[in-house]
């Protein structure tokens, strides 16, 4: 079920973050909205994205290995999609994925622990020069 209630929401944001966050003071009116926005465009590809993916079926979650340079950030305590699932995506996307697993945070990686994603993602983006010497 999805969460459409600002208490769902409150439930599903609680497990999107290791640390615990205080979404009790969250008024319910953002909540709702929130919840809006999340669940009303193209419903039905997220739900079946979701179950692919949580539910590990192999026919509706295949990825094509890609020709370029990949990067998969991952939550090492993501309560939503379990980390082996990380390491599947990674390997579905070939030699070319690197996956970085963010310590001590959840689904929400880039809010929990903003500089150490954004350090992940500026190695990846603009990689040390080679050094001439």
């Amino acid at each position: 079920m999805l969460p459409r209630t600002p208490e769902r929401m409150r439930r599903l944001l609680g497990l999107a973050y290791h640390r615990p966050r205080r979404f009790s003071f969250t008024p319910a009116f953002v909540l709702r909205d929130l919840a809006q926005y999340l669940y009303t465009d193209k419903i039905e590809e997220k739900k079946e994205l979701i179950k692919g993916i949580t539910l590990g079926d192999k026919e509706k979650f295949q990825l094509t290995p890609l020709p370029q340079e990949v990067l998969v950030l991952w939550g090492e305590h993501d309560q939503i999609f379990p980390i082996e699932k990380a390491f599947e995506v990674a390997r579905q996307l070939g030699a070319n994925a690197r996956l970085e697993i963010i310590k001590n945070t959840g689904h929400m990686p880039q809010e929990e622990d903003p500089k150490r994603f954004n350090e992940a993602l500026l190695n990846f983006l603009l990689p040390a020069p080679n050094s001439s010497l």
